[in-house]
């Protein structure tokens, strides 16, 4: 979830309606947003997928258009500004004018917001994705960018007092350390005017075209290594501000218009969403549907045309269309209806296993966690000191969660490691699935337990003790694997096969969690133990 902190006054403005705290939440609740009131704060849980709704104009949007009150249109003026370039390092870039803004306090504290969400989760921390914010009229153009000479470009970083070199940037600016494993090479992207360097992307931009609260009219850069993803990300930036206030012109990039703020089109027949619902809408209920997700639908032959609006980034296909019909529709206008089939319903052999395995392990003192299939490359191997393949998400809405867990071990290690302040001696284990490179999910037991003296004998013996209340027969041969001390972890054999392993994490393991205690881990396969 993206967790966005706004002010209640601040969003009732934007949507022109006086609402209760109670009559909020479940508005929000609606949108797929949890919200927590608290006076005039409000911290809300959006959804990953909607993006849009990452700042306090993107929800009051959405909540006009889910209460049937006037939105705003989106108009393009041309700024006259210019921008020309390119880059190898980073290819894709884009840009827009902003102009006769007031930088109010709510403003400021949104644009700083959407800026950072956008960054963790579309842009990848950067990577994919990175914005610039500047001064209009501090910005003598024509603009250029251009990959520039790491040594002879200087110029002065945001927040600071100090000329530096684009590599001096890297090793002394708080930014510049935290984004320099972006960048390789001995030239990188930057974005000049007739006065020198205004913007170092994805690092940091020029201190002399810094937004103030004398700022009145604003150019927004936008640069990455995906096309798409940078399109998208200035889209939602720009319609969320506008929603609030400023007139949105285009900047002529390479000799075309950008942003052009086209929308896409989806046609879907009327049998879709009913038959996936179970609803009976006709054409004009469905388009009532979607009319307030903030669609714009036209019915031809029987046909539903939708025009998705440029800031939804989420909708694919027809599926995520029939979701926001079964929203507008309201779920709990849905009426529950008991399946027509002719089975009796029982727990699966591999349940009924998972349920006893969890007695198991609770009545040896363990606690139970349950953790996210998604994960990361970095948490996955590299902190278990350990390389592999997985299955990538091709375009993850958080770097966080990038791709699928092939084992259960790293997720238990992130569990102590965000358990360090809970008293000692911690005993853990999650019975779960992982997710091979054949996308075939196999069901797990792993077990971790952490205090001064956690050794192999002690975790062989628990190895032991849960294979024998399972009730299988084992052999136990020495094993030797990178996340584990050398001669201190073990494998386990049932007829041969190998089925898990336990053993001592290593110490470079512990040093990559943060951990400072021993770690003992068990990993065990179920998969074929359950007849």
């Amino acid at each position: 979830m993206v967790v966005v902190e706004i002010e209640k006054s601040d969003l009732l403005n934007l949507v022109g309606q006086s609402l209760s705290d109670d009559d909020l939440e479940d508005l929000l609740f609606k949108l797929k947003c949890e919200a927590t009131i608290s006076g005039e704060n409000i911290i809300c849980e959006i959804n990953p997928d909607r993006l849009d709704m990452v700042s306090v104009e993107g929800i009051a949007r959405a909540m006009k258009g889910y209460l049937g009150l006037p939105l705003k249109k989106y108009e393009l003026q041309d700024s006259k500004l210019s921008l020309s370039g390119e880059s190898q390092l980073r290819p894709a870039f884009l840009a827009a004018v902003i102009e006769g803004v007031e930088m109010s306090d709510q403003l400021v504290k949104s644009l700083m917001q959407i800026q950072e969400k956008l960054h963790a989760t579309l842009g990848r921390n950067r990577a994919k994705v990175a914005i610039g914010v500047h001064d209009l009229d501090k910005i003598k153009g024509p603009v250029e960018y251009m990959d520039a000479d790491a040594v002879e470009t200087s110029f002065i970083p945001l927040q600071d007092s100090r000329t530096m070199n684009l590599n001096e940037i890297l090793e002394k600016h708080p930014k510049g350390k935290d984004y320099a494993h972006l960048l390789t090479g001995n030239k990188y992207p930057v974005f000049f005017d007739k006065e020198g360097p205004i913007s170092f992307p994805p690092i940091i931009n020029s201190e002399r075209t810094k937004v103030t609260e004398h700022t009145k009219n604003l150019f927004v850069d936008i640069t990455g290594t995906d096309k798409k993803a940078v399109e998208q990300a200035l889209n939602i930036l720009l319609c969320n501000v506008a929603e609030r206030m400023g007139t949105l012109k285009t900047v002529r990039i390479n000799r075309e218009k950008i942003p052009k703020l086209e929308e896409k089109t989806i046609m879907i027949e009327k049998e879709e969403p009913n038959k996936i619902l179970g609803l009976e809408l006709d054409e004009a209920g469905i388009k009532r549907c979607l009319d307030r997700m903030l669609y714009t639908v036209g019915i031809k032959g029987g046909r539903i045309i939708i025009n998705v609006p440029v800031y939804r980034a989420d909708i694919l296909n027809n599926a995520d269309i029939i979701e926001d019909v079964a929203i507008g529709y309201g779920y709990n206008n849905m009426e529950a209806v008991l399946p027509n089939l002719a089975t009796i319903g029982s727990l699966s052999k591999k349940e009924i296993l998972t349920r006893k395995v969890r007695e198991i392990m609770i009545g040896e003192g363990f606690q139970e966690f349950l953790n996210f299939v998604l994960t990361n490359k970095e948490n996955n191997f590299d902190k278990m000191s350990t390389s592999g393949q997985c299955v990538e998400i091709l375009n993850p809405v958080s770097s966080e969660y990038s791709s699928l867990r092939t084992w259960l071990a790293p997720s238990l290690m992130k569990s102590l490691a965000a358990n360090m302040h809970v008293e000692y001696p911690q005993k853990i284990f999650e019975v779960g699935d992982i997710v091979d490179l054949d996308t075939v999910p196999v069901r797990k037991l792993a077990g971790a337990v952490s205090h001064d003296n956690a050794n192999l004998t002690e975790v062989k013996s628990l190895v032991e003790s849960v294979l024998r209340e399972i009730g299988l027969k084992y052999d136990i041969k020495s094993f030797k694997h990178p996340s584990f001390i050398d001669t201190r972890c073990g494998e386990i054999f049932i007829q041969g096969k190998a089925i898990g392993y336990f053993g001592e994490v290593h110490t470079r393991v512990l040093e990559n969690w943060k951990l400072e205690r021993p770690v003992i881990i068990f990993e065990i396969s179920l998969e074929g133990l359950y007849g």
